[in-house]
């Protein structure tokens, strides 16, 4: 039986995975993660979300908004502090509030500064201690006797010439008009107090998306709406690389090894790290015992099954996995997902829409259509932190049937988006902590504060823009997904360590399952198996791999009369990897 809309659970039925929680405690900690959220999903509705796998968008919208609402908060405070007493007429006050955030500001310039100057500095690694002499003596000179003044790069020497000037008019301000300069320091007093109240309020944020059960809104909005049906539709439609006469800067002769280029169909699924190339395609031949048999004498002229069939039965014996018990269980979730190309789209509207049953099985029987049809079985490990997702397609064309496999990966979010689970960033010394830290970064908000200017960008979007502009079709308007938030706080493939023997672990139990229950599925009917199983020996034993960037090839000879040398104690034919292989 088809299931088309076999998807996981929906998250308000059971907790929310860590990757839901570290996704939206992301939004708080990283703003540029923050603004990727909502310029890609929260006001881009002529683009569909990408495939959800292991977390939930929904909760992950509703922080960014409000992050960026405390960010916008802080910025036109400190907008404000100078533009309302210039308005209201207290100019001098207005200048004495902005000589002090100008002061900040060059003080972050020196840092930043003095930070690159650092770094350019080459290391000595000789004479270390009497280069610490020097600048031993260097600050004790300076303390000593402050009127000295040592050689300075022309910018820090007129950085102190802004400050001083900057300094001088304040006070020439402040001793003219005291009562603007008590005016000054009391606005000056109330945006300390926000910035504390902001950062306490951040950490307490942080410590409830930890803790709560449930993190979706009670009542979705309409661009939430649109967003959750799109994150957990059995259609994804990708975006195709440009073609290559469009593309100026391609180096020529650049060479990908891989079936799709340098760029991944499978969005949303997280970095391509394993794939068939090329796909194992197996003759359908009855079994016979006579080895002089002819071809048609053994091939079925019509199939002895149509493709869904095989799809049906690999389904089924995918999902017996999970109901094993506790201690050996694997956890897997099994659905059918169709990818469609956004061109296609484009000109018929009506592919990505949703399908039943009947329309479903048209697509896995019809090859070369334009709609792609994959098993999808997914892995997810600690609390959705790794995803493991393997992707078969099946096909019978021309009295052979056709098996490519590919598995992308999702790996860990980054520390920062983890650390309010770590020991002591909980209880009121974080929250306290947290709010000092905020007040720290107002050197860096006076630098940041016209960035409220996109934020209200982004709110006039939300507010103008419908919910949804993918279920019409759209002049010169391509809406496949163009940004997964989850693949963007992934850790890159090549630098997981131990999990990574784990997830190949639970992809190669997904392949040998799926690979030994075609086998019994083919057996059954009246199917040749004895070249499937040599083919599935060589794929499971191949020495050719293509995980992520890493690519090995091993015993392999290319070129007119190249042949494969073998080590002294090998055998001559052991370099044989067979076809069929993993690149």
């Amino acid at each position: 039986m088809i299931s088309a809309h076999a998807l996981p659970p929906k998250e308000t039925a059971d907790e929310p995975t860590a990757a839901t929680r570290h996704l939206c405690a992301g939004v708080y900690v990283d703003e540029r993660f923050r603004d990727l959220v909502i310029d890609e999903v929260c006001t881009a509705p002529y683009r569909r979300v990408a495939p959800s796998y292991g977390f939930d968008i929904v909760p992950v919208m509703r922080h960014a908004w409000r992050a960026a609402a405390l960010s916008t908060v802080l910025r036109l405070a400190l907008v404000g502090a100078v533009a309302v007493p210039a308005l209201a007429g207290a100019l001098p006050c207005a200048v004495l509030l902005g000589c002090g955030l100008a002061l900040l500001w060059l003080l972050r310039v020196t840092r930043m500064l003095r930070e690159a100057d650092r770094k350019q500095q080459p290391k000595r690694t000789s004479k270390r201690r009497d280069w610490e002499l020097v600048i031993f003596e260097r600050d004790l000179l300076r303390l000593v006797f402050p009127w000295w003044k040592a050689e300075k790069p022309p910018v820090v020497r007129r950085i102190r010439v802004v400050a001083l000037s900057v300094t001088a008019t304040g006070v020439v301000v402040a001793v003219s008009h005291p009562g603007q300069a008590l005016a000054a320091m009391a606005v000056a007093t109330g945006m300390a107090v926000l910035y504390l109240g902001v950062g306490a309020t951040r950490q307490l944020t942080l410590s409830r998306i930890q803790r709560a059960r449930n993190l979706r809104p009670a009542r979705l909005s309409g661009r939430q709406r649109a967003a959750d049906l799109q994150q957990r539709h059995a259609c994804a439609v990708y975006r195709r690389p440009r073609h290559s006469e469009d593309d100026d800067d391609e180096e020529e002769g650049l060479t990908f090894f891989t079936l799709f280029g340098d760029r991944s169909p499978f969005v949303g699924a997280g970095e391509l790290v394993y794939q068939w190339n090329p796909p194992m395609n197996i003759q359908l031949l009855r079994p016979s015992e006579d080895d002089g048999a002819q071809l048609h004498d053994l091939e079925h002229r019509e199939p002895p099954f149509q493709t869904h069939e095989l799809v049906d039965h690999l389904r089924e014996a995918m999902r017996l996995l999970d109901t094993d018990s506790q201690d050996v269980r694997l956890p897997i979730q099994v659905r059918d997902r169709v990818y469609v190309a956004e061109t296609d789209v484009a000109a018929d509207p009506s592919l990505a829409l949703p399908l039943d049953d009947g329309e479903l099985r048209a697509v896995i029987n019809t090859p070369g259509a334009r709609r792609h049809h994959f098993l999808e079985v997914t892995a997810p490990m600690a609390g959705s932190e790794f995803v493991a997702t393997v992707l078969l397609r099946v096909s019978v064309q021309g009295r052979t049937l056709s098996i490519f496999m590919a598995a992308c990966v999702l790996a860990h979010t980054p520390r920062s988006f983890q650390r309010t689970e770590e020991f002591g960033q909980q209880g009121a010394m974080a929250v306290i902590s947290s709010a000092f830290c905020e007040l720290g970064t107002l050197p860096q908000e006076i630098q940041k504060s016209w960035r409220v200017v996109r934020h209200l960008r982004a709110l006039g979007k939300a507010a103008v823009l419908p919910r949804d502009l993918t279920s019409e079709p759209r002049r010169n308007i391509l809406t496949g997904s163009r940004v997964s938030i989850r693949e963007k706080a992934s850790q890159a493939w090549s630098k997981v360590q131990l999990e990574k023997s784990d997830i190949l672990g639970q992809m190669k139990t997904i392949e040998l399952r799926l690979l030994r229950a075609a086998s019994d599925f083919l057996s059954t009917k009246d199917v040749d198996i004895s070249e499937f199983t040599n083919r599935a020996l060589k794929i499971i034993n191949s020495g050719i791999f293509n995980f992520g960037d890493n690519n090995s090839f091993n015993n392999n000879a290319v070129g007119d009369g190249a042949h494969v040398g073998a080590a002294g104690n090998q055998p001559a034919g052991s370099g044989d990897s067979g076809e069929g292989g993993k690149q």
